[in-house]
């Protein structure tokens, strides 16, 4: 009798040792598939020569650099688009794990993690309405008072957000500023001049916009990470790996020359 109901007791042990295996398995495998999803946070508004959509596929130059890296990484890519305020919430609470398209500022270093370099020089300049009455000289003083229209809530650069000048936070997305510029409802705008060369609104209003030069500051470009529990240090020092290989190779150099994006 003893042994009969030793044996039953070891059976038990033995079954939910077993059911504990397959439920650690499971476990394992969610997390493991959970850690092969890299999941972007873009902006709803198309930004090209970055992100947009051509022939109903998110495509541009941040999203073919993000490919290439997570392909490197045996990662697969899931985009969230959403407007540009809930972006930056959802990677810095956690909800998406990366932004592909930041510039770096002293405020947004206490609230992300970024790549350790860049992935590309972003120059910013002024645009205005033609026929433009300002004689340019790289200074803002030399525009006299007149307001210039930025996009709200955008970051510049350190430098240009930290200096006083007549800005006005006037529209929601470049593609709007653009549209007033040609309107003259603005006389001066600024915005990087990598989407002004890839506004398709601009190339068909030739010389109604000029920029103007020399730039005012050229910013480097990175990729953001939430600063809190998102990606562990062992997985945002392999992205930093891949993306120095990456940049270190001939598919770089490509993409480079597909978007026009070489140093002039």
């Amino acid at each position: 009798m003893v042994t009969g109901v030793s044996s039953m007791l070891t059976i038990k042990r033995v079954i939910k040792l077993h059911c504990l295996f397959l439920l650690g398995c499971l476990l394992f495998m969610f997390f493991h598939l959970h850690a092969q999803v890299l999941r972007v946070a873009i902006p709803d508004e198309d930004y090209p020569p970055y992100y947009y959509v051509l022939d109903n596929s998110l495509t541009g130059f941040s999203v073919e650099t993000l490919h290439s890296i997570a392909s490197d990484l045996n990662l697969q890519l899931e985009f969230q688009r959403l407007p540009w305020s809930r972006v930056v919430n959802h990677v810095e609470t956690c909800k998406a794990d990366v932004i592909p398209v930041f510039y770096k500022t002293p405020q947004r270093l206490q609230r992300f993690e970024f790549s350790r370099e860049s992935y590309l020089t972003d120059p910013i300049v002024l645009l205005c309405a033609n026929p433009c009455p300002f004689k340019f000289d790289s200074t803002f003083a030399s525009l006299g008072n007149e307001p210039v229209a930025t996009v709200r809530h955008f970051s510049y650069g350190s430098t240009l957000d930290e200096m006083n000048f007549a800005r006005i936070d006037v529209v929601e997305s470049d593609h709007m500023l653009f549209r007033m510029l040609l309107g003259k409802r603005v006389r001066l705008g600024m915005a990087s001049a990598h989407t002004v060369n890839h506004s398709q609104l601009l190339k068909h209003s030739a010389n109604q916009v000029v920029m103007l030069q020399p730039a005012l500051d050229l910013v480097e470009v990175y990729f953001a990470f939430s600063i809190q529990a998102g990606l562990s240090a062992a997985q945002c020092e392999q992205f930093n790996q891949a993306l120095a290989k990456f940049k270190r190779g001939e598919r770089y150099q490509q993409l480079l020359t597909k978007y026009q994006l070489h140093a002039r």
